[in-house]
């Protein structure tokens, strides 16, 4: 049953901005400012994802193969994606350096504070800290001490990785250079430091520029708005990739470590680490699956692939929607060396490898990109039972310069999965739906 004509199709296939832009051309202002609503915590179930995951992988290694084992490898980890910071910091770029690191925090949707700049240093409070600082005053380390664990000395699992990337910037440029510590009256709350070196002696921001540095988009459009401004476009076009050196950041991650894993634990353990940090956490996309209508549930994961940082376009067939994706804004991008910094961070330099044997989650082909083997591991657990919510084609992106595809099936529709879809896992046959998910 097709739900869409052509025209429906591609207003639904609309990023927020756009539909901002539109309204704001109508002169609608107050549906403007409920876009920006909307637009500003775009990306919240993405960056909550990725950081829940980044801990519980951290977790899992903890656990089973101790501390030293966690601190060698994740002090590998942050060498390995601090190094350009590093070099700018050799090169004398201190304040662009500064800039870009306060750029991470600005959009973990946690308030910053300057605490001022002298000629000495520049600091800042992370009131609270949106990453570590969630963590904690969320309780789960407390809640779930399993999934996140602490380190001996009571550290959080996450914050001693944010420490390693501290320490890797400070090595590689061979200055004591940046530093976050809690604040010890405030859970949660941390001050951020930056020593200056090459230019010490001189005051590197003035108030509008760090308030520009600190304050994101949707923000500044609506503080324009409150003073009867409407000189938006510019922050409302492409709103969604405001946050993508974050997205790409946490990405890398996942592949350093994926990487790591395969070469020294082999693909059995990887598989593992895997089932055992994503595929469980995709649980609350089958809950929301049972909850939704066709409609919302495709409107959702529109949304989700623009702050996603893909770019696609979408077709309608009777029983699924086709994500075209031209390239997938995590794994695709990788793929095609364009993450962070276009060519410097690519397959089979420094870190990222290949897997170089198939497996069911690699789609059974090899060589194969490593950071998407959670997809193949995903197909599986869905064809075994679970709604068809996310589903992609591993044959699609069979080089760096073909799209990937993803499919989501109508919830009214046929469970009838092409047998290419299950083979590629390493099934038969898919499962009828578990009746939990069911409404």
């Amino acid at each position: 049953m097709m739900l869409y004509t052509r025209e429906q199709l591609a207003s639904d296939t609309r990023s927020l901005s756009e539909m901002a832009l539109e309204e704001l051309e109508r002169g609608n202002l107050d549906q403007v400012r409920f876009l920006l609503g909307r637009m500003s915590v775009g990306h919240i179930e993405l960056y909550f994802g990725y950081l829940d995951w980044v801990t519980k992988m951290a977790g899992k290694i903890l656990r089973d193969f101790g501390e030293a084992y966690f601190e060698t490898t994740s002090g590998k980890i942050a060498q390995f994606l601090m190094a350009p910071y590093a070099e700018g910091l050799r090169k004398g770029n201190e304040k662009e350096t500064i800039a870009d690191i306060m750029t991470l925090w600005c959009h973990q949707l946690g308030r910053i504070d300057p605490l001022g700049e002298t000629s000495n240093e520049i600091a800042f409070s992370l009131a609270p800290c949106g990453s570590g600082g969630r963590l904690v005053l969320g309780g789960l380390y407390e809640i779930s001490p399993r999934e996140y664990p602490r380190l001996r000395d009571g550290k959080p699992l996450f914050c001693r990785i944010c420490q390693h990337l501290q320490a890797a910037v400070n090595e590689g440029s061979g200055n004591n250079f940046w530093s976050a510590v809690p604040d010890p009256k405030r859970t949660g709350f941390c001050h951020v430091r930056f020593s200056k070196h090459d230019t010490r002696g001189k005051w590197l921001f003035n108030a509008e520029e760090t308030a520009h540095l600190l304050t994101p988009r949707c923000t500044k459009a609506l503080q324009r708005l409150e003073n009867n401004r409407h000189d938006i476009q510019d922050l409302l076009r492409d709103q969604h990739t405001e946050w993508r050196p974050l997205h790409d950041l946490l990405n890398l991650w996942v592949t350093a470590l994926f990487s790591a894993i395969y070469e020294e634990q082999g693909t059995d353990y990887l598989s593992e680490l895997v089932w055992e940090t994503y595929v469980n956490m995709f649980e609350s996309t089958y809950r929301m699956y049972s909850m939704m209508d066709t409609k919302s549930l495709f409107r959702n994961l529109v949304r989700m692939w623009y702050y996603h940082q893909a770019t696609f376009r979408v077709s309608e067939e009777e029983d699924r929607f086709v994500f075209h994706l031209d390239p997938c804004g995590s794994g695709g991008r990788l793929y095609r060396g364009e993450v962070l910094i276009p060519g410097v961070f690519r397959y089979g330099k420094g870190m990222l490898c290949e897997i170089q044997e198939p497996n069911d989650i690699t789609f059974g082909r090899a060589p194969f990109p490593i950071y998407c083997i959670h997809c193949a591991a995903t197909n599986r657990d869905q064809f075994q039972g679970r709604p068809w919510s996310f589903v992609i084609n591993g044959d699609a992106m069979s080089d760096p310069s073909k799209p990937c595809t993803q499919y989501l099936y109508k919830k009214e529709a046929p469970r009838k999965a092409p047998p290419p879809l299950l083979t590629q896992v390493g099934l038969s046959e898919a499962k009828p739906l578990d009746k939990e998910y069911v409404i």
